[in-house]
């Protein structure tokens, strides 16, 4: 009886993490004419309770156009019925502590959101491979993609 109570009370909290409708484009500007757009979609949560969304990146300069897209789940951990997702607290630039963040999961592409709220802020970070590097726009020194978006 008690497993089943605080599994229904993770369930709960997990239930309280933020959500979006819809669609939700975001869209950055760099230096150099490079632009940055993510667009998550079709968020929904599964029979555990386990957020998770699709995704669309895609970085212009000029004609280059790469484009990473897929579907993203939240990482989390299973023990006897009960869940624990990946939520961390970070420190901004003074060391105060910011709001939590819950890390997704998706063919070698990570995100971090809000645990809870509104998506305000994604962080976007990728390994490319050799194949991904031949069309990617930005510098091909780095084989780390890494964007953080800001939403308005």
């Amino acid at each position: 009886m008690m497993k089943r109570i605080v599994l229904s009370a993770l369930l709960l909290c997990a239930a309280s993490a933020q959500a979006f409708d819809g669609e939700m484009k975001f869209l950055t500007a760099e230096k150099g004419g490079l632009t940055h757009t993510l667009v998550l979609s079709e968020w929904k949560k599964d029979s555990r309770g386990v957020p998770s969304f699709d995704y669309v990146y895609e970085q212009r300069a000029g004609t280059c156009l790469f484009r990473l897209a897929g579907h993203a789940i939240a990482g989390f951990e299973e023990e006897g019925g009960v869940l624990t997702f990946d939520v961390f607290n970070s420190q901004d630039e003074h060391g105060k502590e910011v709001p939590p963040i819950l890390s997704y999961y998706g063919g070698g592409v990570s995100f971090s959101l809000p645990e809870k709220g509104p998506v305000r802020e994604v962080g976007l970070a990728h390994k490319l491979k050799p194949d991904e590097l031949a069309s990617f726009c930005g510098n091909k020194d780095t084989k780390k993609l890494h964007v953080a978006f800001k939403r308005r």
